[in-house]
């Protein structure tokens, strides 16, 4: 019964149990994404008041204490990135160490009826996956989480400067809901299958070089390429799938921040001119627009 429920976990899932050993460092990277969030989005503020002193004509100790506490924030990000980076990279020493550890035990255990069907070496390539899943931990569990808080912040942030950015971010919220929707579980699907076929060719590849003698006695025939063929062309079919749905993502991504820009910059120009906004107002608006949606951009290139 054990057994069955394990098949049952989605790939989602058992990304997040494999994490729940160390769940301690990924809160710690959750944390200071936090804290990161907050200081990006604290810069605007920053220049906004900065520009304000400028266009008064009025330098003065409180402009340059605000220049420094601009250039503070802009390294303290950065030493908050570097300390996610080091956690990161030891996560991924645990769950490599961690993987071959498993294998090392589990593979003299297997029941014999669960790989009747399976050829076992052929099985452990899976390991590689181990590799697949470090490269992806930076993306999911950083990027993603500094993405999401960004946006959070910076849509609350905007609502407070006119009522029009509370409908954008609205808007936002829902595009971006879409886009998940509808493109995540076929991407997953896809890049599963994808997967399943480099699988079978490298699987295919093996065997060639362990019956390369047999192949030499055998003489000339087209068996090692026509089979080949066949497990390439399957991947190909399924990653082709796979970038047409990755392609979907960008190009919905470009066509919505091209409108979103041009609409913003041109509203924002009217409130500015119908005196609704102030010149400091405006640009720190607009910076954090362009963090908002280089922050979308990083969410869903973190999905890939």
């Amino acid at each position: 019964m054990e057994q069955k429920d394990t098949t049952l976990l989605t790939p989602i899932k058992r990304f997040f149990n494999l994490l729940k050993v160390d769940k301690q460092e990924v809160f710690s990277i959750y944390i200071y994404a936090l804290f990161n969030g907050v200081v990006m989005l604290s810069i605007p503020l920053g220049i906004q008041s900065i520009i304000s002193f400028l266009t008064a004509g009025e330098p003065s100790t409180s402009w340059i204490i605000l220049v420094v506490f601009v250039i503070l924030g802009v390294a303290f990000t950065g030493i908050i990135q570097i300390m996610q980076l080091s956690i990161i990279e030891n996560l991924q020493q645990k769950i490599f160490t961690r993987s071959a550890f498993e294998f090392a035990y589990r593979i003299p255990r297997i029941k014999s009826e669960s790989v009747d069907k399976h050829y076992v070496p052929e099985l452990v390539n899976r390991f590689f996956d181990t590799l697949s899943v470090q490269k992806g931990l930076s993306k999911i569990i950083m990027d993603f989480s500094s993405a999401s808080l960004q946006i959070v912040f910076g849509l609350i942030l905007l609502s407070l400067y006119h009522p029009f950015f509370i409908m954008f971010s609205l808007v936002l919220v829902v595009i971006i809901y879409f886009i998940f929707k509808y493109t995540t579980p076929k991407g997953l699907r896809t890049s599963l299958q994808e997967s399943s076929y480099k699988y079978e060719v490298a699987h295919w590849l093996e065997e060639v070089a362990r019956t390369n003698s047999t192949f030499k006695l055998a003489g000339e025939t087209d068996l090692p390429l026509s089979k080949t063929d066949e497990k390439v062309q399957g991947y190909l079919h399924f990653r082709k799938a796979h970038f047409k749905t990755l392609m979907t993502q960008y190009i919905n991504l470009v066509g919505f921040k091209v409108l979103i820009a041009a609409g913003l910059l041109l509203i924002g120009g009217v409130l500015v001119i119908n005196q609704q906004m102030n010149i400091g107002q405006f640009v720190a608006s607009e910076i954090i627009i362009i963090l908002v949606l280089n922050s979308v951009e990083k969410l869903i290139l973190s999905m890939e």
